[in-house]
């Protein structure tokens, strides 16, 4: 004789048979699955928000410290306003807690070493006035990434170097 098991039965029987047809019971798996597969592609669209946030603010860096450059070379005076280079280069970026650091000097042509009393090359000319413009920034990023460094925000940094004579 066959016995029934139904919900109310609680003998030991009843369980094994009530586990092994939960275990055969297909119904419902297609749920857990998607719930994997909606929490994988979360996880995958926060990431890559994440990190295109990062690619446009380092090329945001990047434009003020040209933009920057860009006003110290319109003439020599504004190669010496290191406020008016500053504000340029926040303006560019649109963000006013920008670390800009101008810097003015000059170069003999085939040397290296930054002359900044400005004297007279080897060859007889003065030698030509550059600009240097380095934007430092600091993204924080939504969430901690395994495999990266702790800290959750990233300091982004771009020079550019300009001739204004």
């Amino acid at each position: 004789m066959k016995m029934q098991c139904n919900r109310s039965l609680q003998s030991p029987r009843c369980r094994a048979r009530g586990l092994a047809s939960l275990i055969r019971d297909r119904r419902g798996n297609v749920s857990i699955e998607m719930a994997f597969l909606v929490t994988f592609l979360l996880v995958l669209v926060m990431g890559a928000y994440d990190f295109g946030r990062l690619a446009m603010e380092q090329a945001g860096v990047t434009q003020a410290a040209r933009a920057g450059a860009q006003f110290a070379v319109l003439d020599q005076a504004n190669a010496a306003d290191d406020a008016g280079i500053i504000q340029a280069a926040r303006d560019e970026a649109e963000d006013p807690n920008l670390i800009v650091d101008p810097d003015s000097f000059c170069r003999c042509p085939g040397t290296t070493a930054k002359d900044p009393a400005c004297a007279i090359c080897p060859d007889g000319q003065y030698a030509p006035l550059y600009v240097e413009v380095t934007v430092t920034d600091t993204l924080d990023m939504l969430f901690d990434y395994p495999g990266l460094p702790e800290p959750s925000s990233y300091t982004m940094t771009s020079t550019s170097t300009m001739r204004v004579r």
